[in-house]
C-alpha cells in the first residue's frame, strides 16, 4: 500500500512540475493535492486503527470467556 501510495504521489508531482504553469501555481496545487493526500491517510489510519481495536477486543472477550469455562 505504501508503495502504491508514494508512486502515486510522484506521479502526481512529477505531472504538476510537467505542467505548463507558474511556479507559484504549482506549488500551491502540489501543496492541495499533499493536503487530500494526507487526510486520506489519515482517514484510512483511523478507520485501521478502530477494526484493530475492535478484533483485540473481540479476541480478549473469546479469551476471557474461554478462562471463565476452565
Amino acid at each position: 500500500m505504501n508503495k502504491i501510495l508514494g508512486t502515486l504521489l510522484a506521479g502526481v508531482a512529477i505531472g504538476i512540475f510537467i505542467a505548463p504553469a507558474k511556479g507559484s501555481e504549482t506549488w500551491r496545487k502540489l501543496l492541495g493535492k499533499l493536503d487530500e493526500y494526507s487526510d486520506k491517510g489519515s482517514d484510512e489510519a483511523s478507520k485501521l486503527y478502530k477494526a484493530g481495536k475492535r478484533k483485540f477486543e473481540e479476541g480478549k472477550s473469546a479469551v476471557e470467556d474461554a478462562a471463565r469455562k476452565i
